[in-house]
């Protein structure tokens, strides 16, 4: 008989390999940082990131692709900072699961901002200017934005959830910073 941990288990590693996915020791300044869990008009800042992990529960391990790991490698030896993704695999007892993780190289939201209008161009100003706004006030109050969840991904199929909802309905995983009005928010998510 084959239990449920074990088939979420198999599952995770099939999804590994299909995606070229390895583990990986994301670097502690990500880890201790913050992140927000919608692309496009954020509502709040979460974090740090480490809390996140711990309040997922089951097995979890961080993941890169390979070829995220030679535009670092070839990034580092340029001297630049990036922007990569990372995958958190959180292995539960019934099911596995995928966080989609961008990991922000910034030190301002100036800086975030013109990443986004390299990439963006003209669209920038309508989808982020506002967000910038929001995360110099943010980064003013200590919380150094070093993450994007951008999605999430359960039985292999990405959800069309947004992170931001799911964190703090499923796992009322709560945020420490309102970007809207500005605001610490109270209490703050703390895992053990």
């Amino acid at each position: 008989m084959i239990t449920a941990p074990v088939v979420s288990a198999e599952s995770a590693q099939a999804f590994r390999q299909k995606n070229g996915l390895q583990a990986y020791v994301p670097p502690e300044w990500f880890l201790k940082g913050y992140f927000i869990a919608c692309e496009k008009n954020p509502g709040y800042v979460f974090g740090p990131v480490q809390d996140f992990v711990g309040a997922l529960g089951g097995t979890t391990t961080w993941l890169i692709e390979d070829m995220e790991i030679e535009r670092l490698k070839t990034a580092s030896a340029d001297g630049k900072k990036i922007e990569y993704s990372l995958f958190l695999e959180a292995v539960l007892q019934d099911r596995t699961e995928y966080w989609v993780f961008v990991v922000l190289p910034y030190e301002s939201a100036q800086a975030w901002y013109d990443a986004k209008r390299a990439y963006h161009g003209r669209k920038a100003e309508k989808y982020y200017g506002k967000t910038q706004s929001e995360l110099d006030r943010a980064l003013s109050q200590g919380f150094n934005i070093n993450a994007e969840l951008r999605f999430w991904i359960e039985s292999s199929e990405t959800s069309l959830q947004t992170p931001e909802n799911v964190i703090m309905s499923k796992y009322k995983f709560q945020p420490v910073f309102d970007l809207g009005t500005g605001r610490r928010l109270s209490p703050a998510a703390k895992t053990e």
